[in-house]
């Protein structure tokens, strides 16, 4: 029985030319003026020091092996990080305040960082001071059970810690890159309009087969399962297919990385599908205006990702952090961002677990909606 709904509802939604029209030829269409508008804006480079600023005051100078390691890093060799200027406080603020540094050092109680943005090079020189802290940590522990242990090396330790920042996956750091992860995480939201369009096709009130349904001795939740499901493939085949197009026609450089891209973009078909499941069942709307509201849906959690303007994503995440935990096009552009600039896959984890969990409770919701739904008559 299931496996015969499951082929009906596959023949009912591949006749749909629109569905297939806004989640397969529009975003191929888009990306191709992605590439266009950006082919002359943006090259490939290799990663370039970072300018911040360094308060030169008492208590950076008593603080040695701090001092000894933004040395380190600021020699003129293939491993320089940063670019520094010992100035005091006013000068970098005024530095700052004009977007000649990324932010400025200031070493009081506690080795405290001042930035007026969130970014890439924000997140190297914090990086840098947390790893200058957990090293510490790790010297002063050593040095309670075994002083000679760590004679003279300090420096030797400390300045291990350039190879974390080397890019091992990719030599050619592409900025506009990230516009094609909101690009990406819009699409994978798309699923949501397959999604209204199913829900609608078993609703008794906005269709003929619905009614049928509603009607029928077979249990609506199996037919809506199986509805739901053949939305999802053919949606992820649809993903599968824009990514295979950005890499081997538009020549993206995603890394390699294929895996996890992979798996983040399926769960993200499913936050999409369970997104377009509680626009269904939250009113009583035809099936256009349902698929006009999750459009418009869509396009404001893409906005807010950086799919229009790319420092939107940094300034929500400054000024309205919670936006960023529950939009799922943001965890899926942040999770991109995240296999492309970082080592470890901690964050990358996070945005995963976090679009499960946005997908299980749209499917709570939407489920505890659909038993309250009845109908006058049929």
């Amino acid at each position: 029985m299931f496996k015969h709904i499951f082929n009906y509802q596959f023949k009912t939604l591949v006749r749909s030319k629109e569905m297939w029209f806004w989640s397969l030829i529009f975003p191929l269409v888009l990306a191709t003026f992605f590439n266009l508008a950006f082919s002359n804006m943006s090259s490939g480079t290799s990663f370039s020091s970072v300018n911040i600023a360094v308060v030169n005051n008492e208590e950076f100078q008593q603080e040695n092996h701090f001092k000894e390691l933004i040395e380190q890093l600021s020699q003129d060799n293939d491993d320089k990080i940063f670019n520094v200027k010992y100035i005091d406080e006013k000068e970098a603020q005024d530095l700052l305040k004009n977007n000649e540094i990324s932010g400025y050092i200031i070493v009081q109680d506690n080795i405290n960082l001042v930035f007026k943005n969130v970014g890439f090079n924000q997140t190297i020189v914090k990086s840098v001071v947390d790893s200058y802290y957990q090293t510490m940590s790790v010297m002063k522990n050593v040095y309670k059970h075994n002083p000679e242990a760590i004679k003279d090396g300090v420096l030797e330790l400390l300045g291990e810690k350039h190879n974390f920042l080397k890019d091992t996956s990719n030599n050619d750091v592409d900025v506009m890159v990230s516009y094609f992860y909101a690009l990406i995480a819009m699409v994978c939201l798309y699923g949501a309009n397959f999604s209204v369009f199913m829900v609608s096709q078993s609703e008794a009130n906005l269709s003929k087969k619905g009614a049928r349904t509603s009607v029928a001795p077979t249990h609506k939740f199996k037919v809506i399962a199986a509805s739901l499901l053949i939305a999802l493939i053919i949606h992820y085949l649809e993903v599968l297919l824009l990514l295979a197009y950005l890499t081997f026609v538009l020549g993206i450089n995603f890394g390699n990385q294929i895996i996890p891209i992979l798996i983040l973009t399926f769960f993200g078909c499913i936050a999409g599908s369970t997104l377009g499941i509680i626009v269904s069942y939250t009113n009583r709307k035809k099936e256009e205006v349902k698929i006009a509201i999750t459009m418009s849906i869509i396009m404001f959690l893409s906005f807010l990702s950086g799919l229009m303007i790319f420092n939107i994503k940094y300034l929500v995440a400054q000024h309205v952090p919670i936006l960023g935990y529950i939009n799922p096009a943001t965890m899926i552009s942040d999770a991109l961002y995240s296999l492309y600039y970082y080592e470890t896959y901690e964050q990358f984890i996070f945005n995963v677990v976090s679009l499960i969990i946005f997908s299980v409770i749209m499917i709570i919701i939407s489920y505890m909606f659909m038993r309250r739904k009845k109908y006058d008559s049929i």
